[in-house]
């Protein structure tokens, strides 16, 4: 394929992407507002933790095929019917593994009577997903984003139509399970009915399935740890602290990751290949390192701090007072949220220098933190007490990593952290003021009043201070909107998955 054509291709998926990330953002956030409202905190907690266990067995296969296929340089049906057989196969053995754990988990949960049929179910589909893994590599690897972004939307908008009717009807826990088994079914349609990228052949070649093991095992490891990192706090809190408490802990992070999506994942994604690019240039490194690094933390803090001002009143009005039990969770869960992309910032910039072991290396120090605090923290103040875990994890592993970084490149923390913090602080102080010195009537006047005065104090703090800096972040903005879609489907496939790879929610597309 001509450089010129690559290049064409890849301006107009970019556009797609965009697009489409936006409608399925929304149509996500509609979707998940209107579960909660219809279901209880249990039917979440149950498919959270069947969804644990489904990940757990799931691990076999997690050596990267799709990032290795997509990285090799070779068409030949060889590769194809080699990565297509181990691809299945391994889905194959992670699947006959969830369907052997079914009963097991009847006689280890009986409270949850339902926790078994739902793993069973989306176990089964899990094969289908097998074969739309293949076709989606595929599609990725000739550039076809067009087609993805058009499934994403597809997939994304019937979800949002289907589960909370079947929630409506009375479905309970199944309509969680329709709605990722309904993602699954119009994603086959598109791939399957319609112009179908694979013809399913399967062969293997002894040599090539070596060279996709070896690839694929450092994946492997960091998808292992990485898997412990995200989902141990689920199985503990479902297994100690039942399937209610479950469900508000992984609604509270459900919802705190939505201003991420919008704010901060596309600065993450088009970062891997700048670092690149750079990685022998250390001054202009440390810069593009520090402007997005600031970019993140200027806009997180205010877009994440204001959420956390507002939670009782969100909580209140979208979701319903059955859900206010969360409301500290939830804040909890905003400093991970608004965090964690650093955390990802890092591991790209590590990767572009040639050291991913590096991040080998800190994700068991941070399980070691973690495991424990889940136990301690979480017997002596529940669910706020996993929250606080998770955020003690986060910090201890930014920080190692920021110490790592300095070998590549030169930051101030100091500089990144000291005027939004202010800014921040004040912000809340006026923000409780408001709150308690004025006599807004209803929620929707206290939520708009609260953002409103955090905005215009945390922007004056902010614009008095460090104009210039909000300058490169608008900069770095408008660069972004024509550049991030294109680099991040191309690149971002091939690297070592991050934690947020494995988010806490049910459908495969938002």
């Amino acid at each position: 394929m001509a450089e010129d054509s690559i290049a064409a291709q890849a301006v107009r998926g970019s556009a797609f992407t965009i697009i489409a990330s936006g409608i399925t953002t929304v149509s996500g956030f509609a979707r998940s507002v209107l579960l909660a409202r219809l279901l209880l905190p249990e039917h979440f907690g149950v498919v959270t933790l069947a969804l644990f266990f489904l990940s757990l067995t799931t691990q076999v296969q997690r050596f990267g095929f799709n990032k290795a296929f997509i990285h090799r340089d070779d068409n030949s049906p060889v590769n194809l019917t080699t990565f297509a057989s181990l691809s299945v196969g391994f889905a194959g053995v992670a699947v006959v593994l969830a369907l052997v754990a079914a009963p097991v988990l009847t006689r280890l949960y009986p409270e949850q009577s339902a926790l078994a049929p739902v793993l069973v179910v989306l176990a089964l589909f899990e094969m289908m997903q097998a074969f739309n893994s293949v076709t989606d590599a595929i599609l990725v690897k000739d550039l076809r984003f067009r087609r993805l972004a058009a499934l994403d939307v597809a997939s994304s908008l019937t979800m949002t139509v289907v589960a909370p009717v079947v929630a409506l009807a009375g479905g309970g826990v199944w309509a969680l399970v329709t709605e990722r088994v309904t993602g699954v079914l119009v994603r086959t349609a598109g791939l399957w009915l319609f112009r179908r990228p694979w013809h399913p052949t399967f062969g293997i070649s002894r040599a090539l399935a070596r060279w996709y093991l070896r690839f694929g095992v450092l994946l492997f490891v960091n998808d292992g740890l990485a898997f412990l990192l995200d989902q141990f706090d689920d199985f503990w809190t479902g297994t100690f602290l039942g399937a209610t408490a479950l469900g508000f802990y992984s609604r509270a992070y459900e919802f705190a990751r939505y201003p991420r999506r919008i704010l901060s994942g596309p600065l993450v994604r088009v970062f891997f290949p700048t670092f690149a690019s750079l990685q022998k240039d250390r001054l202009r490194l440390s810069k593009a390192f520090y402007r997005v690094c600031s970019a993140i933390v200027r806009v997180g803090f205010l877009a994440f701090g204001s959420f956390a001002m507002v939670a009782p009143e969100f909580i209140h009005i979208f979701l319903g007072d059955k859900w206010m039990p969360m409301a500290f969770t939830f804040q909890l869960m905003l400093i991970y949220s608004l965090l964690d992309p650093l955390i990802a910032i890092c591991t790209y910039l590590l990767a572009a220098v040639g050291q991913p072991q590096t991040v080998t290396k800190i994700q068991p120090v941070r399980l070691i933190v973690f495991i424990p605090s889940v136990f301690l923290l979480g017997r002596k103040f529940g669910i706020n007490g996993v929250a606080v875990a998770a955020d003690l994890m986060l910090l201890i592993g930014l920080a190692l990593l920021f110490w790592q970084a300095r070998r590549f490149v030169d930051f101030s923390l100091w500089r990144m952290f000291l005027v939004p913090s202010l800014g921040l602080s004040l912000a809340g102080l006026a923000a409780l003021g408001v709150q308690h010195l004025v006599p807004l009537p209803g929620d929707w006047w206290r939520l708009i009043g609260k953002v409103i005065v955090a905005f215009v104090v945390y922007s004056s703090v902010s614009l008095l201070l460090e104009r210039q800096e909000y300058v490169r972040i608008v900069q770095l903005g408008w660069r972004l909107i024509f550049s991030q879609a294109s680099v991040s489907s191309s690149v971002a496939p091939i690297l070592p998955a991050s934690k947020d790879v494995h988010a806490k929610e049910f459908p495969d597309t938002d």
